[in-house]
């Protein structure tokens, strides 16, 4: 019995050397160095910028709220919320009824100064030629010269009292004062309009800028001209502003500034649209690498750093990105020549045919 364990004991062990020598067989021919034509760059000192950001919104530079400064009811109230008007165009009118019987009723006024300064003219001519007579008294000549003057006076308040209620018929009908969008109605027709209280709010949708409230301390390094990125809710990519308002004033709840930001391109955006801004606040040198040198190996994240023509694959940990480049935090080290180009099915130990690139960073 002990004599069959033991020849078992030698099958089973030869058994497994052969096996284990085919698995390195296999294991030798998949992992055979190879040779490869490469890209190289050093890894050199690039610079992250230092922003701060602030949440911000599309506003316009031109925003009226429309009323009216005549008492009465609204009518021809057609325009529709999303409307673009020009300047001058019909926005809504105001029942005129009111204003033409003050028109009736001051041109009787008139009538009547003008009927009562002729007459009182011709007291006063008569008067003078009987004075100058002496067949009247001075005084009873004073008494009609005074009468002939409120009559004058009388006759000048009744022509401006016309020509204010003709002036208020122009009221009657409220037009746009510049080209621009309706984008909210505050009455209907049918609606008593009373001075100050808004109809309607018209928005110039052709100039458009952003506004947003910084810190003290903030503002405090910012000038007007300055540049700054910004990034529009619905937009991928962000633009390109420049700040040209600086509100010194802070608010008092707040203790913020505002500033204003022009953009030269913002088509179909709309007023209240959201928008993140970034300041920049100087910068930060790290270690950059373009973004080609990264490669993945068994979900590590990692580069190959050459070192006598041999490729090694070094795990990085890496930052933010920049353009074309990318962070790296740690990993390899200033200087180290790293594998930038067709490096995806490079592996460890592999040999490399290198080609130097000058790295654009060193010449920044």
């Amino acid at each position: 019995m002990k004599k069959w364990s033991l020849l078992l004991l030698a099958f089973f062990s030869a058994f497994a050397l052969v096996a284990c020598g085919s698995e390195n067989e296999a294991g030798q021919k998949k992992l055979a160095v190879q040779t490869l034509d490469v890209n190289v760059q050093d890894v050199a000192l690039g610079a992250i910028p230092l922003t701060t950001a602030t949440a911000g919104a599309i506003v316009p530079d031109q925003q009226a709220q429309i009323s009216s400064r005549l008492v009465g009811f609204i009518k021809n109230f057609d325009v529709k919320i999303g409307q673009e008007v020009k300047l001058g165009d019909l926005l809504f009118s105001i029942d005129s009824s009111d204003v033409k019987s003050g028109i009736l009723k001051a041109q009787s006024a008139y009538q009547q100064a003008k009927a009562a300064l002729m007459d009182a003219k011709l007291d006063f001519d008569r008067f003078k030629k009987l004075y100058a007579e002496e067949s009247v008294s001075k005084q009873q000549f004073d008494k009609i010269n005074l009468q002939y003057k409120i009559a004058q006076e009388r006759m000048i308040s009744a022509k401006t009292g016309l020509n204010q209620a003709k002036s208020q018929l122009r009221y009657a009908n409220v037009r746009a004062p510049f080209k621009g969008v309706v984008v909210k109605k505050m009455a209907s027709a049918g609606d008593l309009s009373t001075p100050g209280s808004p109809v309607l709010l018209l928005e110039n949708r052709s100039s458009l800028s952003i506004r947003t409230q910084v810190s003290h301390e903030l503002y405090a390094i910012l000038s007007e001209g300055d540049t700054v990125e910004v990034v529009l809710d619905g937009h991928d990519k962000p633009l390109l502003g420049t700040i040209y308002t600086l509100i010194s004033a802070a608010d008092p709840k707040t203790r913020t500034h505002t500033v204003k930001i022009s953009l030269s391109d913002l088509n179909n955006v709309n007023s209240g649209t959201y928008a993140r801004i970034e300041f920049q606040q100087g910068e930060r040198q790290t270690m950059m690498v373009p973004k080609s040198a990264i490669v993945e190996r068994s979900g590590i994240q990692g580069i190959f750093v050459v070192d006598n023509g041999t490729a090694f694959f070094h795990m990085v940990r890496l930052g933010e990105v920049i353009n074309n480049n990318i962070e790296i935090k740690s990993g390899v080290n200033l200087g180290d020549m790293i594998v930038i180009s067709n490096n995806t099915s490079l592996l460890n130990g592999d040999k490399l045919n290198e080609t130097v690139i000058a790295n654009p960073l060193e010449t920044l």
